[in-house]
């Protein structure tokens, strides 16, 4: 019997977005330190549970793969946004997350792959293991990317417009729905409410 599951992407959609030092955009955390959950994020992951979706994380972290941060580095901060999570009762089914960057400069994560988003391997490898049902499932995230990796895997898209993360969306990609925020994405989802 296979399940509906919950997609989310994790930067600017479950966390709070952080200026890169480099560039001045606002970008996924790179310290511990940084991270911080975006308001009422845990409440409404809460209810996407307690609705009977299937939750998977699925996050690009190319970092590592432009030698901005090592591995290690990648790997707290995942693991703090695991703690806070945890913290306020919220914990997912599955995480996924892709360290790879096509051009990336790390001889061993500086390459194509079939996992970075907007290619559909996350959310299909955790389809696989968790027996989920792609047609009734979303992918929820604030990018283009987030929102064709959904599509390719064939899942029903729901973009968040968050300002923050502008940059990354061309307006030229059509989700299935659209959210202010996490909080508005899951009344969208089960109580129809409408777009923003």
């Amino acid at each position: 019997m296979t399940s509906p599951a919950v997609y989310l992407d994790r930067d600017g959609v479950l966390t709070v977005l952080v200026p890169d030092e480099s560039t001045g955009t606002l970008e996924s955390p790179l310290r511990p330190e940084d991270v911080e959950l975006l308001p009422g994020v845990a409440k409404a992951v809460r209810a996407l549970a307690r609705a009977g979706f299937v939750l998977v994380g699925v996050t690009n972290q190319p970092a590592a793969a432009k030698r901005a941060v090592t591995v290690d580095v990648l790997e707290a901060v995942q693991t703090r946004v695991v703690e806070l999570l945890a913290a306020q009762g919220v914990e997912f089914d599955a995480w996924r997350i892709c360290l790879h960057h096509p051009r990336g400069t790390d001889p061993v994560l500086g390459r194509a792959c079939e996992c970075r988003k907007p290619a559909p391997g996350m959310l299909l490898s955790a389809a696989e293991e968790l027996d989920i049902d792609l047609a009734g499932s979303w992918m929820i995230g604030d990018t283009d990317a987030d929102v064709l990796a959904g599509r390719a895997a064939g899942c029903k898209t729901l973009l968040i417009e968050n300002a923050q993360s502008a940059h990354k969306r061309s307006g030229f990609v059509a989700p299935d729905r659209r959210a202010r925020d996490l909080v508005h994405a899951v009344s969208v989802l089960l109580n129809g409410a409408g777009d923003c």
